[in-house]
């Protein structure tokens, strides 16, 4: 699939559901968790990709958000869902970037699910970018986390 006017393609696979409207470049800074411990193209597959792209894998075949990259707005959902994801090693490697529009389209998922919670964004990547590397590992998240709760709490 391709967008008209940038010529930037889609892997095959997104031919199996449609992107969301209100999808679209947009640099955001983000969280991802590494589950490789490192920022490289492992740590950074979209969901269905991790899934080895097996339709039998996913839940909703047609929810666009099982083809994107999962990442988090902020450092509390993104602490959460290392700790409640089996597949990730402690201590948690996250990596903090932006969500560069080069690399594909970016929606909110609370835009279109207003009952999300969460500060979710998902990303659809465009094909055989390496959005990794934008991306740094904090290399002491626990830290990290308690200075950004800190900093929070000194700016309400």
């Amino acid at each position: 699939m391709s967008l008209p006017n940038n010529g930037k393609i889609f892997p095959d696979y997104f031919s199996r559901f449609e992107l969301p409207q209100g999808a679209r470049e947009e640099l955001i800074q983000v969280y991802r968790a590494c589950k490789s411990g490192k920022c490289d193209r492992e740590s950074f597959l979209p969901s269905f990709e991790e899934k080895r792209c097996n339709e039998n894998l996913i839940r909703d075949p047609t929810d666009p958000s099982e083809y994107s990259l999962s990442t988090y707005e902020k450092p509390k959902d993104i602490k959460r869902f290392a700790f409640l994801n089996s597949d990730m090693q402690v201590p948690y490697q996250i990596a903090i970037g932006n969500t560069n529009p080069e690399y594909g389209l970016v929606q909110r998922t609370k835009e279109r699910n207003p009952k999300h919670k969460s500060s979710h964004v998902d990303w659809w990547l465009y094909k055989d970018v390496t959005p990794y590397k934008n991306f740094n590992i904090i290399d002491n998240f626990d830290e990290y986390f308690k200075n950004y709760k800190k900093e929070k709490d000194k700016n309400k």
